[in-house]
Formats: structure tokens, sequence, C-alpha cells
């Protein structure tokens, strides 16, 4: 039996183990994110109870690759992607440098996705494929883990979903038919809405709301999405972000307070995320810094929420997908994205 446990003890301490490379982990799972730069040559993985997908961001235009056989040649790019089975001796050959950035998913969690959605994930052979959200999904939550966010957990639980679910669909299985049947009670999701609310400020994650709704992760994801129409990520945003303008309009704290408070990470980071909802800057909202006194007499005086002094109601159409530069280079470039800083 193999002394090695996982892909990060291998890349730890096997073959790659002196070239730069950097980890971060998922706690729910754990899933493990391992970015590495392999030089040229040959290397075998031993068989874990992981999956393996690997997001190749350089790559030679050809590699050989083999689960439990000898290695055949793969035409790759750029953002391809590969996913490697569980229980697997697997192989890679390349003649150039590569950059790559892998996700370690143990068995178990994707067993849980399985059962919960009655679809199925199986590694038939060989083969590159390419999806350009879920690239850049995958890269986004590389630098959300690193930047220790409050989003982060939710985002990894939305990745994760959408990462599954993409791997399901190119099995075959006939997942979002499913979904489509799967809503929340009225009473679950009212209990949900009010977890979040009172816990704005605080790391949520899919787990803990999934418990509020006694339900499965897996199986409140989906069903959350599919009654309010998104993800349980977007929909905390959302809210954090409609918070932070309820009291940049009622109160006298900083934007950049509000902000920290809520758990945005940087004052950029919150100006673009209210931005890309509103239309508007916080500076928009309360463009002097301070409220007026004359302004909220409307709401002292009749108990009314006090009408808006602008019209940044709706989001902008021309708002950014990406929130940083290098994201903005994979999606300016058919979905190839730049390396990831090395650490």
């Amino acid at each position: 039996m193999s002394l090695v446990m996982s892909n990060r003890d291998w890349y730890h301490d096997g073959p790659l183990a002196d070239v730069p490379q950097a980890d971060r982990t998922i706690q729910a799972g754990p899933v493990r994110l391992i970015n590495v730069s392999p030089p040229p040559g040959a290397y075998v993985e031993p068989p874990v109870r992981e999956y393996a997908l690997h997001l190749l961001l350089r790559t030679p235009p050809l590699l050989q690759v083999g689960f439990n056989r000898r290695p055949r040649w793969l035409a790759v790019s750029p953002g391809a992607m590969l996913l490697a089975p569980p229980d697997a001796c697997c192989e890679y050959v390349s003649d150039a440098a590569a950059h790559v950035l892998t996700i370690a998913i143990p068995t178990d969690q994707v067993e849980d996705f399985t059962q919960a959605c009655g679809a199925g994930v199986e590694v038939r052979r060989e083969q590159a494929f390419r999806e350009a959200r879920l690239m850049r999904q995958i890269v986004r939550l590389w630098y959300e883990l690193a930047d220790e966010g409050r989003a982060s957990r939710l985002l990894a639980d939305d990745v994760m979903r959408a990462l599954l679910e993409t791997l399901a669909r190119r099995t075959g299985s006939r997942l979002l038919l499913r979904h489509s049947r799967e809503r929340l009670s009225n009473h679950a999701l009212r209990q949900v809405r009010d977890y979040v609310e009172s816990n704005l400020a605080d790391d949520l994650d899919v787990p803990a709301m999934a418990d509020i709704a006694a339900s499965s992760p897996a199986h409140f994801a989906r069903a959350f999405a599919a009654t309010v129409g998104m993800t349980p990520f977007r929909y905390v945003i959302m809210r954090r972000l409609a918070r932070a303008r309820e009291l940049l309009e009622r109160t006298d704290r900083s934007a950049l307070n509000i902000a920290l408070d809520l758990g945005f990470k940087s004052p950029s980071h919150f100006t673009a995320r209210f931005r890309r909802e509103f239309g508007v800057t916080p500076r928009a909202i309360r463009p002097h810094g301070h409220r007026s006194d004359d302004y909220w007499a409307h709401e002292q005086q009749t108990g009314e929420p006090a009408p808006p002094r602008h019209d940044g109601d709706l989001p902008h159409p021309s708002a950014p997908l990406c929130r940083n530069a290098h994201l903005r280079d994979a999606a300016a470039n058919n979905g190839q994205p730049k390396p990831p800083r090395r650490e």
C-alpha cells in the first residue's frame, strides 16, 4: 500500500518537492489547491483516494498522459483541464516546463455529491477539455483563499459545486433536470434568510446554512439556487452589499469601516463589488461623507425610509465580470489565463 496519502503529500515529498509550489486549503472536504511549476520530464503520481483536476496555466502543445496504462499523446493549450481518477497510477510526460493549478478532491466528497443529486462522475480515459467559466472560477478561488476574505468559504462551495456539476455533465448525467425540481420549503428559506441577516459580518459557508435548513450541503446548494435564482455565495454577497448601502445612507460610519466589518478585504474590492451591484460608487451614495439631518427628517417624521438621492438602483449593464488584472486578462484572451503569482 502506498505511503502517499494525498496529492499534497506527493507534491511536497515526491520528485517535485524542490520545484516552485504553494498550496491552499478549502476547509470543507478538505479540498486542496496546489500551484506548482514542474520542469520537463516524466512524473508518476501514485494511487490516492482523491480526484485531481489539473488546470494547465502554461504547457507545451503536446503532453503524454496515462492512467493505469502506457501514456498517450494529448494536444493541449493554456486553460485546458485534465481530470485524473482516484486509486490510479497517473503518469505525465512533458518535454517543456509547465505551470499547473491542481484541485485535489477527496473521493468521499464526490460520492456525497453523486448520491445527493443522482448523477455520476467518471473518468473514462485520458482527455483534455476546456470550460472557460470554470477556469476563471478556479483561478479566482486561488486568489480569494490567499486573501482569506470572509467570502472565501462560500466561493469555495460555489466553485466546487460548479466543478462537480461540470464533471457530471461530461459523464452524461441528466443533472440539471433533477435540479429544477428541488426547492427549499418556505419555512427553511425564512430560517436561512434570518440566519444570514444575523451573521453578515461572519465567515458564512454552505454547511452552516445547510444545517439551518436541515439539509445536506449538496442538496441545500442546489435547492437554494433553484428556489431564489442565485447561488448561496451570490446571495450573501448581495446582502452584504445591501447592508453596506444601508449603513452608508443611514450612518456617519466611514466606507472603510463598513467594508471591513462586512468582510470585504480592501476598499478597492468593496468599491468594485459595490459599483458592479448598484452602478455607482460608495462615495456617490454619500457624496459629502456625512448624512444630512434635513435629508433624514423625512424618515424621522414619517417612520418610513428616506427616498434615494440618486438613480443608482440598477446594476450597470457594462460592469466588469473580473475583479483583478489576471482575471481580466483571462476573459480578454479567450479564457487563457496568465500564470498565478508564485509564492
